[in-house]
């Protein structure tokens, strides 16, 4: 896919602004796309395999693609602050309100994040600045320590809260992969501390950062813009880390990492994600779909991203799959049995 193609995703933060624009239920237009269209489009369309690496257009350097990346960055700090500044200083009803707050958050969800983590497991200083500017406006930025440091070493065991157990619904796996976030980015903080001779109290402890930035983005936007203008960026921030953690549900979903000793687990592998089926004449987010090759070779930009054709591979795209995840006796029945299919297979 060229870099150009990526910018067909700007048509997620251009559907926000029309509902700022035109008020009402058109502020609806994104969720209805994301949660019904594109869902039931999902679900009723034969998907064709994504594009493999041979596929991609030569010619095209990768600066090209961190470029078009970087672009979406500003372009969705400044939509959130519209539509903050909507809340603040334009009449508004609840309507409004919620439809607003869903779609911010949707887009902050879907493109955001994505991006956000792209940024993290980069090492350039304009990369890493990026992807903690879209965790902040989610206040989310503790993530970025468990992700690296947690999620990509325990990915597929029980120590990842971000990996969804067999059988575990997605209301049993939210709380946990929420809270657990904060848990081990603490723990994983203190480590990287204690190996520098420094206590947790202490001011080079990032965690504290994180904190004392999120409190005060908040405080002053409560003391520029009023309490409402707060509440609308607590409930986009709301929507979009649960979109980040239902993702994170599909991806992993009863898929487990043998433990060869005590402590120590094979190493990642094609089967221990879920990749997407993709298809070649529509939207990519940013090579997402596939998960497989980024956690075999996590800091490889997404637009080198390999597919796999040993990964096992989600019946739907991911709009799809998180209709299907709200429901669990319908995901258990459909997902358990790939599980098990594939697991038979691979034996």
């Amino acid at each position: 896919m060229t870099p150009w193609k990526f910018l067909q995703l700007l048509a997620i933060p251009l559907a926000v602004v029309a509902g700022i624009y035109l008020g009402g239920w058109y502020n609806y237009i994104l969720p209805a796309i994301c949660f019904v269209i594109r869902p039931l489009y999902s679900l009723t369309v034969r998907q064709r395999e994504a594009e493999t690496a041979a596929e991609h257009p030569a010619g095209y350097s990768s600066s090209l693609y961190r470029y078009v990346a970087l672009l979406f960055v500003p372009v969705l700090i400044t939509v959130t602050a519209l539509s903050v500044y909507s809340i603040s200083h334009t009449p508004f009803d609840l309507v409004t309100f919620i439809g607003l707050g869903l779609s911010a958050g949707i887009m902050n969800g879907i493109i955001g994040f994505t991006l956000a983590h792209e940024f993290i497991h980069r090492f350039g200083t304009a990369d890493r600045l990026a992807g903690h500017l879209l965790l902040l406006q989610n206040n989310y930025l503790h993530y970025s320590i468990e992700h690296i440091g947690g999620h990509h070493v325990y990915a597929c065991t029980q120590k990842d809260p971000h990996t969804a157990r067999l059988n575990e619904s997605f209301y049993s796996f939210l709380p946990r992969a929420i809270a657990f976030t904060f848990i081990n980015a603490c723990e994983i903080e203190s480590r990287r501390l204690k190996k520098n001779h420094r206590t947790f109290l202490s001011l080079h402890n990032k965690i504290f950062w994180f904190i004392f930035l999120q409190v005060f983005v908040a405080y002053v936007l409560v003391v520029l813009a009023g309490w409402l203008a707060f509440l609308f960026l607590l409930l986009q921030s709301i929507v979009a880390i649960t979109l980040l953690h239902i993702t994170n549900y599909l991806q992993h979903y009863g898929l487990t990492r043998k433990e060869v000793k005590e402590g120590q687990y094979e190493k990642v592998n094609t089967h221990h994600a879920w990749n997407s089926p993709g298809r070649k004449d529509t939207l990519s987010l940013f090579q997402l779909e596939n998960h497989a090759d980024h956690h075999m070779h996590p800091n490889r930009p997404y637009e080198e991203l390999l597919k796999h054709e040993e990964s096992p591979v989600l019946p739907a795209g991911y709009s799809g799959m998180i209709l299907l995840a709200m429901i669990p006796p319908v995901w258990f029945r459909i997902m358990n049995k790939r599980i098990s299919s594939f697991t038979t297979k691979t034996v």
